[in-house]
């Protein structure tokens, strides 16, 4: 696995998460819900002393991208890999854009998967906004960002991870802080048993993620509506629009084929 894939497999594990409504709870994807800024992010980042002062309960892009190369390296790789000193501004994106400029790693153009992309809403004299670029792809850039919101275009100080795209060129792009990969050394190509099922269980559970939404199609609309006006589909919590969540793509165990049909058979008096 290169470097590259092995942040960005980090950070893909962390689509979903919503910032909290207070310093609690902070480890769980969808708990404690709020507009606080209070992430897991950021208080693992103060525990470490990674940025010059605590800023858990404040914007948190940086933090997130930060946080996923630390998780990825370690700190003192991922502060080399970031161009960053220990104690540094690195949670400001225009001070995230100083440290790559000045270590003659940031370019304005031709984005690579791994890059810190970052975003500019007043022609370049600051930054507000950086994630992780995923992919590049028929002229959109597909990023992975903290603090954001599933809302098309740049969505700065939002309240979750999630998924962007942007056409190449989009005029909010200030540029792409490119981390020295060479650095890091390849993992080995070959895996045991234990570290195969490891990785096929994140990426199974990174696939489902993405089915877990309420994401549809018109010819079921009838049935849907059937089973949940009459409780043989529950919802599992809700969305980042805070509607109730019936991950309708999502994969069924015979577990839960067996709960359905004995709802079914407990509202049709056979149970």
């Amino acid at each position: 696995m290169t470097p590259e894939n092995r942040m960005l497999s980090v950070a893909r594990a962390e689509i979903g998460y919503l910032e909290k409504a207070s310093n609690r709870n902070l480890d769980g994807k969808t708990d404690n819900v709020g507009s606080g800024n209070w992430t897991k992010y950021a208080r693992d980042l103060d525990k470490l002393g990674f940025f010059h002062a605590p800023k858990n309960g404040l914007a948190w892009c940086a933090s997130f991208v930060a946080w996923c190369f630390t998780q990825a390296f370690g700190m003192e790789t991922a502060l080399k890999l970031l161009c960053q000193p220990k104690g540094g501004y690195g949670a400001s994106c225009t001070e995230v854009r100083r440290y790559y400029r000045e270590a003659g790693r940031y370019f304005k153009s031709n984005p690579q998967p791994g890059d810190q992309i970052l975003f500019t809403k007043d022609g370049g004299k600051e930054c507000n906004h950086t994630g992780i670029v995923e992919w590049v792809a028929d002229g959109v850039i597909h990023t992975i960002e903290g603090n954001t919101g599933v809302t098309s275009g740049v969505v700065e100080n939002g309240g979750c991870v999630w998924r962007k795209e942007y056409p190449v060129g989009y005029a909010k792009i200030d540029g792409y802080g490119r981390p020295n990969w060479s650095i890091v050394q390849e993992e080995d190509e070959e895996m045991d048993k234990e570290t195969f099922y490891s990785m096929f269980k994140e990426a199974m559970s990174q696939y489902r993620t993405e089915l877990r939404d309420n994401d549809s199609s018109g010819w079921s609309e009838k049935a849907r509506q059937f089973v949940v006006e009459k409780g043989i589909f529950a919802g599992g919590g809700t969305g980042p629009d805070g509607e109730p969540n019936y991950m309708w793509e999502d994969l069924l165990t015979r577990e839960q084929a067996a709960v359905i049909l004995y709802r079914f058979a407990v509202e049709n008096g056979l149970a």
